[in-house]
């Protein structure tokens, strides 16, 4: 649940700019308590009032007011498969101080956790940001995490199992930390930034050294699920998989199985999909990409599906083709306000996902006084 101050500022985020009696209509929060926190937000300068758009009124026009994304700071980090992206954002996903490493799968996490917290530190110098304007960090990390989002759980892709990655980077850089899966996290940033703003739930589909997906319920109902499309069988005992078992998607629809069946290891990932287009076993896998994404939409009943990474260079003849033959596949009631998209944010998408959920947790959910709470018993070590 919102704090007061957190559902006032959604409803600013999500709708713009808006008058007191607007934001006391549309959080039922009452008129007195939007006024008390609203003078304080404007005190800590996280709103500003503006004029009114110059519409004509009878009477003096009602003073609304907006928020002011440079008033506070996220650290988004994106541990990637072999790749690490970080940034700084402000309250509105604008990204800045972008930086990037790259890992072997092989090196012990204790190691990159320490060249990643480097790599921060770094960022955050460079940012020259005041300490009460960073709110905290968000990471996302491949596979799942906890309910309480500070373990990654397990990972098919890099073998983690149990890593405390939130605990390890609160320590190191003394920050509030939360942890998502990163799917899932690129599904919350387009679900409050993106194409995904007027859908009550978003289905984003990652394609990569695997294909993974997140789910985002928002509204009342406000949900968020892994889901692991890329482990879906599509061939009954067939090639063996990372995960253990056989046949699944992922071994015939992933970065590593496309460059074989394309065979040029050096095409740039954007190209990828649109080259194995054009190779006769094409319809075969298309045909595995509709039955596990048609699966996981009947299950999931997403208003809309993204796709992103290695999906986002696909030509429009691939997006076409699921348009049309993605729907039939799908429950009656699921077709009416289907629609598909590639994604709309900006590379590097981790990093808005990490940094999206960060400005959720520690800004637009519990609220800037919550946040200042938490940041003030940390200390920054840059």
């Amino acid at each position: 649940m919102r704090s007061g101050s957190g559902e006032i500022l959604t409803r600013l985020r999500d709708q713009g700019a808006m008058s007191r009696a607007e934001l006391s209509r549309v959080t039922g929060i009452s008129s007195a308590g939007v006024t008390k926190i609203m003078t304080q937000m404007i005190r800590e300068g996280l709103v500003r009032e503006c004029d009114p758009s110059g519409a004509f009124s009878i009477g003096r026009p009602a003073t609304t007011v907006e928020i002011c994304p440079e008033a506070r700071h996220v650290l988004g980090i994106h541990l990637g498969a072999g790749q690490v992206h970080i940034a700084l954002s402000d309250a509105a996903l604008n990204l800045s101080h972008t930086r990037s490493i790259t890992y072997d799968l092989t090196e012990p996490v204790e190691d990159l956790i320490a060249r990643v917290s480097d790599l921060a530190r770094n960022v955050l110098h460079d940012g020259a940001l005041p300490f009460n304007q960073i709110l905290g960090i968000g990471v996302g990390v491949p596979g799942g995490v906890d309910p309480a989002r500070r373990v990654n759980t397990h990972s098919v892709l890099t073998g983690w199992k149990g890593i405390a990655f939130a605990e390890a980077f609160e320590q190191s850089l003394g920050l509030p930390v939360v942890l998502e899966h990163n799917a899932t996290a690129m599904a919350m940033a387009e679900a409050c930034y993106g194409v995904g703003r007027a859908a009550e739930s978003i289905l984003y589909l990652l394609l990569g050294k695997g294909i993974g997906g997140g789910f985002v319920q928002t509204g009342a109902a406000e949900r968020r699920s892994v889901v692991e499309i890329g482990h879906i069988v599509v061939e009954p005992g067939g090639r063996p998989c990372r995960c253990g078992g056989r046949g699944c998607l992922e071994r015939f629809f992933s970065e590593e199985p496309l460059s074989a069946l394309v065979g040029h290891p050096d095409l740039p990932r954007s190209k990828l999909v649109a080259a194995a287009m054009e190779r006769p076993e094409w319809p075969q896998l298309y045909e595995y990409l509709l039955q596990a994404m048609s699966t996981t939409v009947t299950l999931f009943g997403p208003e809309r599906v993204v796709l992103g990474g290695d999906f986002n260079g696909a030509p429009e003849r691939f997006f076409a083709d699921l348009r049309r033959d993605l729907p039939p596949r799908v429950m009656p009631q699921q077709r009416l306000k289907l629609a598909i998209e590639r994604t709309s944010l900006d590379e590097p998408v981790g990093v808005q996902g990490a940094a999206g959920v960060a400005l959720e947790q520690f800004l637009y959910s519990n609220g800037p006084l919550a946040a200042a709470r938490m940041s003030h018993r940390q200390s920054v070590r840059v």
